[in-house]
């Protein structure tokens, strides 16, 4: 009888543990389970779900200790999976000069004075975020900055990261005059009259000075990463594919040759970050088979993070003239840069493909976006199927003939839905060089989703806003955020809600490989989980930006609560 006592205890003790949980969450739960798409509310112990359901046996699993959250007129999602966002960048450069958002030139010649002003030290004035919009042509001109900042070099990047704009003094230092010849994959904007060099640089051609800028410090990028990170969190992002830490070296003697991949592993190593990181690393046409050596000796996995993807640029920007076109620019025989030749791009392809990386290219316009989808069809007849989930990013001007090979090719669009409305980048600069036909091809999201192909969703930070629900908003109206009525850029390239949730929660989880894992709010699944101030199925379209994350929960832990610092 006493053993039989022990026993009933013991049992009772097993199944209290089984049935308390740390953390009950009651609001209404868009799951992403397609078994149950709603719920009521959702119980976790640990860094684990342990239940999805209805209210009423949720609270059987409620204790003294169990801390309660609800929240009737809030809603309940997985955590947002950003699947192209350069997050140790936008850390890293929040201590630059930032000109982000800025509207006119009179705002930004003001913001270099004050930074400057504010760093009397510096050897260098660096930063970046200026729109080409604001400027005429999308191109400032040198003398503009030589006025504001004569005695030091300056280099801004702009806001897409495809131009630079320098001073007189930095153009000096680099060696660039009217003599110096564009470098393979970039140009060197020139004054129509003298020839001389303008002030703005295009793709490869930033490298003649960015490469002579000083390098940043491991504290620098440590402490982005950290900064970042949180930012990420405040915005619901508990995952993220980086698309290219590049070679951000540090020049701190006492660690050594310290970069971006390292400050990934040791913050994922160490659970430093609130963050699951996919981190990949660039490879570069001429120096593409040296890269994948490296990237081998450099693969890292743990429980947090991992680098197992190589990020290629196929092309450029539209708006910079850079983006490589079937058909030429309005008014011109120029068709933009194809950064690899495509033989080459097919060879490095299907060699990556075949030393088991996952791809992920940069393509825009539409001869980079066919050209890339010839390289990923040649890896597939080479090496056969495999589970590489390859990706490409942006996908903005994508010939009819094309659409259905993502399908086809199986491989994931990574849209970045917040571009996808009429602004000044469409208007003045992309639209009028496309002409009407192919202008309808911008953002095809709808099209490519309507062939059954997974799309992803993703910021581009610091390119653009971090927060996603901005460009979820986007993706179902393609207006400008906040706006209610007016130009869309053609509306039947919307999706809906359903659509672009999935992209930022179970689309992005198996573009990292953890749709078992996180992406849905399941039984047995990680707890990584955000809790919206409304319910976006019950709020005009328009006003999904301006909807708050309340809390951000990941590994089942509170990390982010709206009101936090």
């Amino acid at each position: 009888m006493k053993n039989i006592l022990i026993l009933l205890f013991v049992l009772s003790l097993i199944f209290g543990q089984e049935r308390s949980a740390d953390i009950v969450i009651i609001a209404p739960t868009y799951t992403m389970d397609k078994n149950q798409p709603w719920a009521d509310a959702v119980a976790i112990r640990g860094n684990k779900i342990i239940f999805v359901g209805d209210k009423q046996s949720a609270e059987l699993y409620q204790n003294n200790s169990t801390h309660i959250i609800e929240l009737p007129n809030g809603m309940v999602l997985p955590g947002f999976i950003d699947s192209h966002v350069h997050l140790l960048w936008g850390g890293i450069e929040m201590s630059d000069c930032r000109l982000y958002d800025l509207k006119t030139p009179e705002q930004i010649f003001q913001t270099l004075r004050d930074f400057n002003d504010a760093h009397p030290n510096d050897d260098w004035i660096r930063g970046g975020g200026w729109e080409l919009p604001v400027f005429p042509g999308g191109n400032p001109r040198k003398e503009w900055l030589d006025e504001i900042i004569p005695d030091k070099p300056v280099f801004l990047s702009s806001a897409d990261g495809h131009s630079a704009w320098v001073n007189s003094k930095a153009l000096a230092l680099a060696g660039i005059n009217e003599q110096t010849t564009d470098p393979v994959n970039g140009r060197i904007i020139r004054d129509p009259k003298s020839k001389e060099p303008s002030g703005v640089l295009r793709e490869d051609a930033m490298n003649l000075v960015a490469n002579l800028l000083p390098l940043y410090t491991k504290d620098q990028i440590d402490t982005g990463l950290h900064f970042a990170a949180k930012e990420a969190n405040r915005f619901g992002i508990t995952a993220i594919l980086d698309a290219g830490t590049g070679s951000i070296a540090a020049n701190d003697s006492v660690v050594g040759n310290y970069d971006g991949l390292d400050a990934y592993r040791v913050a994922t190593a160490g659970k430093q970050i609130s963050l699951r990181v996919a981190a990949s690393q660039n490879a570069n046409s001429k120096s593409w088979e040296n890269d994948l050596k490296q990237m081998k000796q450099r693969r890292f996995s743990n429980e947090l993070g991992r680098m197992n993807t190589v990020k290629l640029f196929a092309d450029g920007v539209i708006e910079g003239g850079t983006a490589a076109l079937l058909e030429p620019y309005l008014g011109s025989d120029d068709r933009g840069i194809l950064n690899w030749d495509p033989d080459t791009l097919k060879m490095a392809v299907e060699k990556f493909d075949k030393e088991g990386f996952q791809i992920h290219i940069h393509a825009i316009g539409d001869r980079g976006i066919r050209s890339t989808l010839d390289a990923f069809e040649f890896a597939r007849q080479q090496n056969g199927l495999g589970d590489k989930r390859h990706m490409m990013s942006h996908v903005q001007l994508i010939h009819p003939q094309d659409v259905s090979r993502f399908k086809e090719l199986n491989i994931i669009a990574s849209f970045q839905a917040l571009w996808a409305y009429p602004d000044k980048y469409i208007t003045d600069l992309t639209l009028p060089v496309l002409g009407p036909v192919r202008s309808k091809w911008n953002y095809p999201i709808n099209s490519v989703v309507l062939t059954g192909a997974r799309i992803a969703g993703g910021s581009d930070w610091t390119v653009s806003s971090l927060n996603p629900l901005d460009a979820i908003e986007v993706a179902i109206t393609r207006r400008e955020p906040g706006k209610k009525d007016g130009d869309a850029l053609y509306p039947e390239e919307a999706v809906a809600l359903e659509t672009i949730l999935r992209a930022y929660t179970m689309a992005g989880a198996f573009s990292l490989f953890k749709e078992h894992e996180i992406g849905s709010l399941e039984k047995g699944k990680l707890a990584d989980i955000i809790i919206l101030d409304r319910n976006l199925f019950q709020i005009p379209a328009h006003e999904i930006h301006s909807t708050k994350v309340v809390q951000t929960i990941f590994n089942g832990e509170i990390v982010y609560s709206i009101g936090d610092k």
